[in-house]
């Protein structure tokens, strides 16, 4: 006996507007997917400012001085007081009038005692002063170990260069400049050195300053150094003055000088607890010149 099978067919209308054209290929594509959010920013670490340079500091058993810290060399002319007395043969001697004409400059004021160079100022204005025959040369290097006591605070304790063809005053005759490396002008307390670059003519002097604090009761090594194109400060071997510009800068010779000036009138800003008629101090230990 057959058995019949029936077909069913079942007709579906398509519109012909959802019908793609003949030839064109027709792609699958993904369902949508949400985009991730996006990662925040990393923080960026905020930097830390750089801790400022520690003092310069020798090694041990070295010596605190711009000429050992630098490689300076020999020193072409030194003095270390051994003598019972100052060497005439090298040093002048002030004998005159003071700072300004006030006061006055005594060799009194001047002794050598266990190889330490002493200037003594007194309450009557009597101060000292000495110039190095030997510290005289066209640029060049020059170091000093010295300390001072605090005193009144009319005394300024002063190391210098000063034009060698230059007479005596508060400025140079016809210019020429001045060095002042190392002047103490303060209340008395000796904690502040000052730097002081003196150029131009007599009547119109200028200069370029700076200052560093300092216990200059208290032994330190200063020291200058002067070229053709600048002049740097130093103290125990680290710069504190420096400035480029040549039209500040001596024309000719400096000679060396030690000294302890006294400005009456400065009596009024000495500190409290110091006696104003005590004995003022400007002690050297050694002193030393190089060639540039």
């Amino acid at each position: 006996m057959a058995t019949r099978v029936r077909t069913l067919i079942i007709a579906v209308t398509v519109p012909a507007a959802l019908l793609a054209p003949a030839g064109t290929v027709i792609h699958a594509t993904k369902p949508h997917q949400p985009k991730p959010p996006r990662r925040p920013p990393r923080a960026i670490p905020a930097t830390k400012p750089r801790p400022p340079r520690p003092p310069w500091r020798p090694p041990p058993g070295a010596p605190a001085t711009a000429a050992w810290r630098f490689h300076w060399g020999k020193p072409v002319a030194s003095d270390d007081f051994r003598a019972r007395r100052l060497d005439r043969r090298a040093w002048e001697i002030y004998d005159g009038p003071g700072q300004g004409g006030k006061g006055r400059r005594s060799p009194r004021a001047v002794s050598v005692r266990k190889g330490v160079l002493t200037l003594t100022g007194r309450p009557n204005g009597m101060t000292g002063g000495a110039a190095w025959k030997r510290g005289s040369q066209r640029t060049g290097r020059w170091e000093a170990r010295v300390r001072m006591s605090r005193s009144c605070a009319s005394y300024h304790p002063v190391l210098l260069l000063w034009p060698t063809r230059a007479r005596g005053g508060v400025a140079p005759k016809g210019g020429g400049g001045e060095v002042d490396w190392l002047e103490v002008a303060d209340n008395g307390t000796r904690q502040k050195a000052e730097f002081f670059l003196h150029y131009g003519p007599t009547r119109k002097d200028r200069r370029i300053a700076g200052q560093v604090h300092v216990d200059l009761t208290r032994w330190h090594a200063f020291a200058v150094e002067w070229t053709s194109t600048w002049v740097s400060g130093f103290v125990d071997g680290r710069r504190w003055f420096h400035t480029t510009r040549r039209y500040a800068l001596p024309r000719g010779r400096m000679g060396q000088t030690i000294q302890l000036d006294w400005f009456p009138e400065d009596a009024r800003r000495t500190a409290r607890g110091i006696k104003g008629n005590a004995p003022a101090t400007l002690q050297v230990d050694w002193i030393r010149m190089y060639r540039r």
